[in-house]
């Protein structure tokens, strides 16, 4: 037999490496090593091995290699909410990064419950994932004792930092983003100015709430506490809130939610009240999610670059996966831009509006 000699398989049984081998007349190392792209193997072996796979129709076992190489080429992706437009945006962007490179992705949807995270996150750590993606997901010291640390893959989160494990870490810069939008407001003329925050374990939330107050202290203006409402990042929360507002003996002249669901419920309490935006009330939020700029919607907003984001975390993860963990955790943050659409205008004097009955 000549290496030039096709060598088939038994008829009914996948080829192996060893009859990729066998074919080649070469050891099954050295097809395995042309298919990993080492560099050492020479031009026409390399060519000869390509062929033969070719010829073949050899298809690499991937759990062979998985077990050779310690490696499910697998990422758990845990997201905190996939009805809201901003994950699916950002999970796109990693699914993009890891389909590169021949990744497969396994998505969770926690619904910000603990103990559900806590159980999808375990489930990954016994598939043997590569990694984890955290998405708007924060991991409290308490939630990471239910796990042997020791088993936990390299982590990346995203907008919210992990309290319990350093881990490199993708957001936005979101002192930066609210400021802009608050000299906005304030070139508009407004002063009497609401803030709908986020969740409370959201670490984003917080930023964004400290860049309202410091905005409003830079202006001289009082920071009025009645004007600050508790939200959860949901449409809902952000419907209570605007009603609670508009509701005031001396209402605010613009509302600034932490993120656009909120602002989409602001947005629908106040033409539940008969109230105008923006010629009564503006009304802006965060991230600019698809809808924000709907004709219906045509939100002012801080736009999050969200596929961007996703990217950025998936290739962080990757190179922390394929280099180790010497490197220290890093964060990596993305510039915030002010989109100015329909819903803010100037100010009007801030009276007591007549609402419609509900």
């Amino acid at each position: 037999m000549t290496k030039q000699d096709p060598v088939l398989a038994p008829s009914g049984r996948r080829p192996t490496i060893l009859d990729v081998a066998a074919a080649c007349g070469v050891s099954p190392a050295t097809v395995s090593n042309v298919l990993a792209e080492k560099r050492h193997i020479s031009a026409e072996t390399r060519a000869l091995v390509l062929a033969k796979v070719q010829e073949l129709k050899y298809v690499a076992s991937a759990t062979a290699r998985g077990l050779r190489m310690n490696r499910t080429w697998s990422i758990g992706v845990v997201v905190g909410d996939i009805a809201n437009p901003f994950s699916p945006e950002v999970v796109g962007g990693v699914e993009e990064a890891l389909w590169e490179r021949k990744n497969n992705l396994i998505l969770c949807n926690t619904g910000f419950r603990s103990e559900r995270k806590i159980a999808y996150i375990q489930s990954l750590i016994d598939k043997h994932v590569d990694g984890l993606i955290l998405v708007t997901q924060t991991l409290t010291v308490k939630e990471a004792s239910a796990f042997d640390i020791k088993r936990l893959p390299p982590l990346v989160t995203i907008n919210r930092v992990s309290e319990a494990i350093p881990s490199d870490h993708v957001t936005v810069d979101n002192e930066q983003g609210v400021t802009d939008l608050m000299n906005h407001l304030f070139a508009l003329g407004h002063k009497r100015i609401a803030f709908v925050k986020g969740l409370t374990s959201s670490t984003s939330a917080a930023a964004r709430h400290k860049a309202y107050r410091a905005a409003m202290k830079h202006q001289g203006l009082l920071v009025d506490h009645e004007l600050t409402i508790q939200g959860d990042y949901t449409i809902e929360s952000g419907a209570i809130a605007g009603r609670r507002l508009v509701e005031m003996s001396s209402p605010p002249t613009a509302i600034v939610a932490a993120n656009d669901m909120m602002a989409i419920g602001v947005l629908g309490a106040l033409r539940d009240k008969g109230i105008s935006v923006p010629e009564d009330v503006s009304v802006a939020g965060f991230d600019d999610v698809s809808i924000s700029s709907h004709p219906l919607i045509n939100l002012t907003t801080i736009e999050q670059p969200k596929y961007e984001t996703g990217t950025t975390a998936a290739r962080l993860l990757l190179e922390r996966i394929e280099g180790g963990p010497a490197e220290p955790p890093r964060v990596v943050m993305l510039t915030a831009n002010l989109k100015i659409r329909g819903t803010t205008g100037r100010a009007r004097p801030a009276t007591r509006r007549k609402l419609i009955p509900q």
